[in-house]
């Protein structure tokens, strides 16, 4: 028995279909993933009181166990007034939560993180999960996105801090990468000040190609902010951020004194594996007992006086 499909114009019809104005196109669906994910929910007070207890309870203390981190300057964030704008290398997934680890609970719980809309962000059950429990935003690392700035630069004017990772996603291999500069715009853009941090020893943890987690040491070094000056260009902060980062991280394998030497800072993208092999024989790395310690030929000088 065949049934007989009602015409176009038939009552049942327009019943089972969407009412649209005549001539006019059905719209086609869109899921709002990637930039276009709404974390406008994991803001608010009731999320964040849970995010703060899941933070400060679970997350930070596991990552502190796996990661055991040595934290290199860590009083230049108490003169410091949110909002801020955080910067770090992007060794590991375990960069973002070690980040939150170290930071006081001041600056944690009012601290947002710049997360790759086509990771993060491609499944509505892996950005919900991201935003509540990081506080993470969708970054466009692809291409620049009007929505990603637009929506990093009102967090910013709210006071929220931000967490960027300059190089645009995990070292495959170790090696630094060129910096993006979403974080120099976003600085010269508000006016807020930039704060590099260098993190060391993730990538061995539970980098890009790792299929488990090996618990190790790190180092993350926090440095002095970077104010952008009236009238700098991005490309000029830019090279300013770079060069911070690039010492912080020969200090991370020598020391203080040594890293500021001229041409002693790391380059970002990092020339060649033969540099990563070097860095992970160094006889300082992840052995900051006394950090920021002057070399020993300094000592009877500092000590006469």
């Amino acid at each position: 028995m065949s049934t007989k499909q009602p015409s176009p114009h038939s009552p049942a019809r327009f019943v089972l279909r969407r009412p649209t104005p005549p001539g006019s196109m059905i719209p086609p669906r869109t899921h709002a993933t990637g930039t276009n994910y709404d974390t406008s929910f994991s803001r608010k007070e009731s999320v964040r009181r849970v995010r703060a207890f899941l933070l400060d309870s679970a997350i930070a203390p596991l990552t502190r166990r796996v990661t055991r981190p040595t934290v290199i300057n860590t009083s230049v964030l108490d003169t410091l007034e949110r909002p801020i704008i955080f910067v770090a290398n992007h060794q590991s997934h375990l960069d973002t939560p070690l980040i939150l680890a170290v930071l006081p609970p001041k600056l944690r719980h009012h601290t947002v993180v710049g997360a790759g809309a086509d990771f993060f962000f491609d499944r509505r059950t892996k950005g919900f999960f991201s935003s509540t429990l990081l506080g993470a935003i969708p970054i466009d690392r692809v291409r620049p996105s009007r929505a990603s700035a637009e929506l990093a630069t009102q967090l910013l004017e709210e006071e929220w801090n931000l967490v960027l990772f300059p190089e645009g996603g995990r070292t495959p291999d170790g090696l630094a990468q060129e910096l993006k500069s979403g974080a120099a715009q976003m600085a010269i853009k508000t006016g807020r000040p930039v704060v590099p941090i260098f993190i060391d020893g993730t990538y061995e943890i539970y980098g890009k190609a790792s299929d488990r987690i090996h618990p190790g040491s790190t180092t993350v070094i926090i440095g002095e902010p970077l104010v952008p000056r009236e009238g700098e260009r991005v490309s000029a902060l830019n090279d300013r951020i770079t060069q911070a980062l690039g010492v912080l991280g020969r200090e991370a394998a020598t020391d203080f004194f040594t890293a500021r030497q001229p041409g002693r800072a790391l380059s970002f993208p990092a020339p060649s594996r033969s540099w990563v092999e070097a860095w992970e024989t160094s006889e300082h790395r992840h052995q900051h007992e006394e950090p920021r310690k002057w070399p020993k030929m300094f000592g009877s000088r500092h000590s006469s006086k």
